[in-house]
């Protein structure tokens, strides 16, 4: 395999196992499999003790993946390590939902296994991580758990997943409906997407963009794409979007792109009927 599909193979086997579906996970690991949950102690050696653990839990979690970014290194083809970073919901039977940006860390390795003609991909370490926002009141650790997270907004699945190359080599799978505008960046050559999980520069074009999503993206300038899902409010020559982000609009361009929004929007409304 190349280092490209591990990758999505990862994220492929990380969003089945948010869907309760752990097979693909467990079909994956290796026997020798090092696992690090997100708690103190959660630590298991070996695929059998991972199975075992496992085949008695049973609960009635359910959980919402927000946008995904996938970053690797690697050392050969064979070989590599991969970090995925998303926020996700757990949703309670009671009704309480609680949000926190995890980051998996996968080790990746090809092996031979017994009964199986050729290599086959394994992950050799498996590390669950939860990233704890600082509380204003902490000096060290974020010790006000439940002040920071009551109330959270849960993540929103809405939209279609959208695959992006960042300009940094990671992979990204954001939601359609989570980005709000983007702008031009290196000589109109890459764009930087601003999404309600903040900004991501991918090696798209604008122009491209416009070209590839015209049912995500419209244009109100030259330099500047807009989400009209998040469009708060259109005046003379100028757009406010969702995140407070007011974005000019040319004098000639004003009655067109106005035009374009409505119709944007009808399409909208009627896919959904």
């Amino acid at each position: 395999m190349t280092q490209q599909d591990m990758v999505e193979l990862t994220d492929e086997i990380v969003q089945k196992y948010y869907d309760n579906d752990i097979q693909p996970f467990l079909d994956h690991v290796d026997d020798k499999v090092l696992w690090y949950g997100p708690a103190k102690g959660q630590f298991l050696s070996g695929k059998k003790a991972l199975v075992d653990a496992w085949a008695g839990e049973k609960h009635s979690l359910t959980f919402t993946l927000g946008n995904i970014r996938l970053d690797h290194i690697s050392t050969n083809d064979t070989y590599c390590e991969v970090l995925m970073s998303f926020p996700v919901t757990t949703h309670f039977p009671d009704g309480e939902h609680i949000t926190m940006d995890q980051i998996i860390h996968i080790t990746w390795c090809e092996r031979t296994v017994k009964g199986v003609k050729g290599k086959v991909p394994r992950m050799l370490v498996v590390h669950i991580s939860d990233l704890y926002h600082k509380h204003e009141e902490d000096n060290i650790y974020p010790v006000h758990f439940n002040q920071i997270y009551k109330g959270y907004v849960p993540v929103s699945d809405t939209g279609k997943r959208i695959y992006f190359r960042g300009m940094d080599q990671s992979s990204l799978y954001l939601f359609s409906d989570s980005i709000i505008w983007a702008e031009s960046a290196t000589y109109a050559r890459r764009s930087i997407l601003h999404t309600s999980d903040g900004a991501f520069r991918v090696s798209d074009s604008p122009d491209e963009l416009e070209e590839k999503y015209p049912d995500v993206l419209t244009r109100c300038h030259l330099q500047y794409l807009v989400n009209p899902i998040h469009i708060q409010r259109i005046y003379r020559f100028r757009v406010v979007m969702s995140d407070g982000k007011e974005l000019p609009i040319p004098e000639k361009k004003y009655t067109a792109f106005k035009r374009a929004v409505k119709e944007f929007m009808d399409r909208t409304e009627e896919a959904e009927k």
